[in-house]
C-alpha cells in the first residue's frame, strides 16, 4: 500500500506541474507543490517507520487528493475554457472535487495527532460522527457531479470547476450547508481538544503538539 500511495503521488506529481503551465494556471500548481509535497514526504515517512500509525497514510492520502485535484481541475480547464479537445474531459470535472476530501482528511489528521490513537469515550464517538457526516456528504458530492456530468450542456466555471457543485442550489445546497457546519464545528472542537492536550502536556508530547 505505501508503494502504491507514493508511486501515485509521484506520477501525479509529475503530471499536475507541466499540465498547470499548458493550463495556464501557474497558481494551483503552486500551492499544490507548497502544500501538497511536504504531506507526502512526511506522509511516506511516518507511514514507512511507524505504520500503524493512520497520520502517515492520511498525510499520503491528503498529497494525492491535492495533486489529482488540481491535474482534474487543469485538465478541465485545457477541455472546456481553451477548447482543446481531450478525451476523458469529464474525468478531469470529477477529479477536481478531490480538493474537498483532501481538506476533510486534514482534519481528521488534527484530530488523530500525533499518535494517531483516542481513548475510550466521547472522542472516539466524535471521530465515528465525524466519518458519518462526512460520508453523507461525499454521496452528496457524488450525486450532484453525476447529475451536473449528465446535463448537456456541462457548465464548467473559470478554474475548470463543475458549476452545479461550486454554486449549488436545490436540494445540494441545503445538504452542503448543513454538512459543511457540521465538519467546522466538529473541526473546532477537535482543534479545541489539541489544545487543552498541550496545555496539560509535558516533555517530548508537549514539543510534539506545539
Amino acid at each position: 500500500m505505501l508503494v502504491v500511495l507514493a508511486v501515485l503521488a509521484v506520477l501525479s506529481l509529475a503530471v499536475m506541474i507541466p499540465l498547470s503551465v499548458v493550463s495556464r494556471q501557474p497558481g494551483d500548481g503552486l500551492v499544490a507543490l507548497v502544500i501538497g509535497v511536504p504531506y507526502a514526504c512526511v506522509g511516506a515517512v511516518v507511514a514507512r517507520r511507524q505504520p500503524r500509525n493512520p497520520l502517515g497514510w492520511l498525510f499520503l492520502a491528503i498529497a494525492v487528493c491535492l495533486f489529482l485535484s488540481t491535474i482534474g481541475g487543469d485538465y478541465a480547464v485545457l477541455a472546456y475554457r481553451l477548447g482543446r479537445h481531450l478525451p476523458f474531459a469529464a474525468v478531469g470535472l470529477a477529479l477536481d472535487q478531490l480538493w474537498s476530501d483532501g481538506l476533510v482528511l486534514f482534519v481528521l489528521a488534527i484530530l488523530l495527532f500525533p499518535d494517531g490513537r483516542l481513548p475510550p469515550g466521547f472522542w472516539r464517538w466524535a471521530l465515528r460522527g465525524y466519518c458519518a457526516v462526512y460520508g453523507m456528504l461525499f454521496a452528496a458530492f457524488a450525486v450532484a457531479t453525476a447529475q451536473a456530468l449528465a446535463a448537456r450542456p456541462i457548465g464548467v466555471d473559470a478554474t475548470g470547476g463543475l458549476s452545479a457543485v461550486d454554486n449549488p442550489a436545490g436540494w445540494f445546497a441545503v445538504a452542503q450547508r448543513l454538512g459543511l457546519l457540521l465538519l467546522i464545528a466538529m473541526a473546532l472542537a477537535f482543534i479545541g481538544r489539541q489544545v487543552l492536550n498541550w496545555r496539560r502536556s509535558s516533555g517530548d508530547r508537549r514539543q510534539q503538539l506545539k
